[in-house]
């Protein structure tokens, strides 16, 4: 392995080093860059540049420019760019949908990522009722797997990175009915994609049920997840069907918002 040292003292890798430093230099010069004004800008051996754009152009980082031995920086910068921009502005893209969803519904609204294995809340909204369920909190979980807002966020993952995280962080009983075999999880996260909405029924909280939403981006890859929770005396299935159609609503909506441009 290409190893070096930087100037903390830290081992770095040498090749991902000068990879990020030719993007570097690329966007620095805002347009079409030669080989020539790369090397000499990083001081490296030009067959190194080139065989280094030639990986990054191979994961759609660069692409040739209009002239041989120029080149411009990719489409995969893009995709990268919007996911750190999307997941930055989520919670006031998601603001006046989550209100929406929680004065319609009068139930406490979640709005989650998934982030290193972990599930993450960034916004709730309390339930208008006096009489209220304690469904989490703000911050990370590990119970993806028990709640719907987790579900949501592993439905569209591959199985092996499914059974990766609930390997990794376990799968914790917090009550009766909560699925704790990784199978039966995946046949669930199956009919989740199929239907479009997932179900924590007592599964985290004894009491309490949640039906939860995707949010996705321009891609269509889910990128949060949004939940209604509501205690099981006002579970009635009228009031399931409100709450499930209007969180898939919450979900296209923000969606949609998600694909406007910050200027829209």
């Amino acid at each position: 392995m290409d190893t070096q040292t930087d100037t903390k003292g830290e081992k770095t890798i040498q090749s991902v080093d000068r990879a990020l430093a030719i993007l570097e230099v690329m966007a620095r010069h805002r347009g079409e860059v030669t080989l020539a004004t790369i090397s000499e800008a990083l001081s490296l051996n030009a067959s190194t540049c080139h065989h280094i754009i030639k990986t990054l152009m191979a994961r759609h980082y660069v692409r040739p420019g209009t002239a041989r031995g120029r080149y411009m920086l990719g489409s995969q910068l893009v995709v990268l760019a919007d996911a750190v921009n999307v997941k930055a502005e989520l919670p006031g893209r998601a603001k006046a949908v989550l209100d929406a969803l929680n004065q319609i519904t009068e139930e406490a609204v979640h709005l989650a990522v998934l982030e290193g294995g972990e599930m993450i809340t960034l916004v709730k909204r309390e339930a208008r009722h006096a009489l209220r369920v304690d469904s989490g909190s703000i911050g990370k979980s590990r119970a993806m797997h028990a709640t719907a807002t987790g579900k949501i966020l592993l439905s569209e993952l591959p199985e092996t990175e499914i059974r990766r995280i609930t390997s990794e962080h376990g799968m914790q009983k917090f009550t009766g009915n909560t699925c704790t075999d990784v199978d039966a999880l995946i046949t669930e996260l199956e009919e989740t994609r199929e239907r479009g909405y997932s179900e924590d029924r007592e599964e985290f909280q004894l009491y309490v049920v949640c039906l939860g939403a995707a949010v996705r981006d321009t891609t269509g890859r889910i990128i949060a997840s949004i939940s209604v929770s509501t205690p099981i005396n006002r579970a009635t299935p009228e009031h399931l069907a409100l709450v499930r159609d209007e969180v898939m609503d919450a979900g296209r909506t923000l969606s949609l918002n998600v694909s406007d441009s910050p200027e829209a």
